[in-house]
């Protein structure tokens, strides 16, 4: 008995650094991934705007050096998150996940946006995209 109970735990005990290996190795896959965004906070939403549109004018904005290359280092733009119906009552906007394909220009956006006054002024904020492990760090 006491041999089946020492196999179980030795057993159990190479499932759970199992285990823990997958998950730092997935959270190491999503983290990479996401190295690719940047999130644009206080973009006010309007009615039939096209939001890929207004991105590259603020990223031009925040980064002039790059106003040839943006429309081409930029993939893909979508809000975060289901619009909430609050009628009557105003609501901050939803963040914006602005995806590149060029890190080198993602990494000069984010660059000049922490010293941005086109952002400051008006209400916005690019931050990175980080998982909810880098988060609570």
């Amino acid at each position: 008995m006491k041999v089946k109970v020492d196999h179980l735990a030795s057993w159990l005990k190479h499932r759970e650094q199992r285990i823990e290996t997958c998950e730092t190795w997935l959270a190491d896959l999503e983290r990479y991934s996401r190295r690719w965004n940047l999130r644009l906070r206080g973009l006010p939403e309007k009615k039939e705007k096209n939001i890929r549109d207004e991105v590259i004018r603020i990223c031009e904005q925040t980064y002039p050096e790059g106003k040839g290359k943006l429309p081409f280092a930029i993939d893909s733009v979508h809000r975060l998150r289901k619009k909430q119906n609050q009628i009557g009552s105003k609501s901050a906007p939803r963040a914006v996940m602005v995806t590149f394909i060029l890190r080198i220009i993602r990494n000069a956006v984010w660059k000049a946006a922490k010293s941005s006054a086109f952002l400051k002024i008006n209400g916005m904020q690019f931050m990175e995209d980080l998982t909810p492990l880098d988060r609570e760090r």
